[in-house]
This record gives C-alpha cells, structure tokens and sequence, in this order.
C-alpha cells in the first residue's frame, strides 16, 4: 500500500511537465511548481529541507554518500532502482545540493528528450544539467520561503539567508540573483 502512495508521488511531479518541448522560462516555471509540490508532498514547510529525507521519499530511490567521486554527484539506475551517489568530501552545503540537482535528474529522466531538445543555441544535455541546477535552488531556496526571509524577515545579507536553509553563500547568491532581489554580479570571463 505504501509503495502505491510512494510511487504516485513521482508521477505526480513528471505530470507537471507539457508533454511538448518548452521554452527556458516554461522549463523555470515547471521546475518551481515540481519544487512546491515535492516539498508539499514531503509535508517540508520550512528551512532548511531534509533533502535526503525528501529523496528517499521517492519510490525506488537510495543515496549513497561515497568519498571522491570523480564529480560532486551522479544518478544512475541500477535496474531496481535510482542510486544518487554524492561525494562525501565535499562541503555538506554543496552535498545537499548535489543530491538536489541528481533528485532532478530522476524527476526528469523520461521527460528530457521531448521536452529539452537541443535549440540551435543550446544542446539538449547542457539543458538538463541548467534545469536540474535551478530544480536544486528551486528545492533548496524555494521562491516564497525566500521571500519571507528576504523581506518580511529583514534577512538580507548572504551569510545569514544560506545559513537560514543551508546552502553555500555562492549558490545563495545566485537564487538571489535568479529571484530578482539583488541585481546579477558581474562575473569573470573564465
């Protein structure tokens, strides 16, 4: 019985997503909603979220924290089920975000290829991997927890807004940045 409830909570989210390609404000927007939702389902109402409770509340999800992973985070399927690894000598802020981002990847997994095609600007894989970082802020920092912090909270400057939901000050920065609360830094050309 469980395991139906569990299951449904999966569908729930990729039902969320236009069975058509979409535009990059389209794919913003369904990703906030999926956010929303998976932490409505997680019954998680405030900072900062149990992101490894919330992911294993999928159905057939398992973390795995293992130490130096050629990159912060993988999901991979494992035929039974979805393995997030996230390296475990890694920061725990950037940990949560990793497992963030990869809880993404399964969300989006069967959806990417119709709704994330490649553009002539942009390739489909580079899409995925921008949608799973926002579905992470999104997740982590959700616009309306942001909000009250930000403003009715007076909580305003970096260190203490990620401090608040647990996130590093660089990938608050940026959720304030995408939010419009603070204007986008100036960044080097790399």
């Amino acid at each position: 019985m469980m395991e139906t409830k569990t299951r449904s909570k999966l569908t729930e989210l990729r039902d969320l997503v236009p069975e058509r390609a979409l535009t990059p404000s389209e794919v913003r927007q369904v990703l906030e909603r999926q956010a929303t939702r998976l932490l409505k389902l997680a019954d998680v109402h405030g900072p900062g979220v149990p992101i490894d409770e919330v992911a294993t509340s999928l159905p057939r999800v398992v973390v795995k924290n293992v130490p130096d992973l050629p990159s912060s985070g993988r999901a991979q399927w494992s035929g039974q089920a979805w393995v997030l690894f996230v390296d475990s000598t890694e920061a725990k802020v950037r940990q949560r975000y990793s497992l963030a981002h990869e809880l993404g990847h399964v969300i989006w997994h069967p959806l990417a290829a119709t709704v994330l095609p490649d553009t002539p600007k942009q390739l489909a894989e580079d899409r995925l991997e921008l949608a799973c970082e926002y579905f992470a802020a999104c997740l982590l920092m959700p616009r309306m927890w942001m909000k009250r912090a930000y403003f009715e909270e007076g909580i305003q400057d970096v260190a203490s807004i990620s401090r608040l939901v647990n996130v590093s000050w660089v990938a608050m920065r940026v959720r304030l940045e995408q939010l419009g609360f603070v204007p986008a830094a100036e960044r080097e050309a790399a």
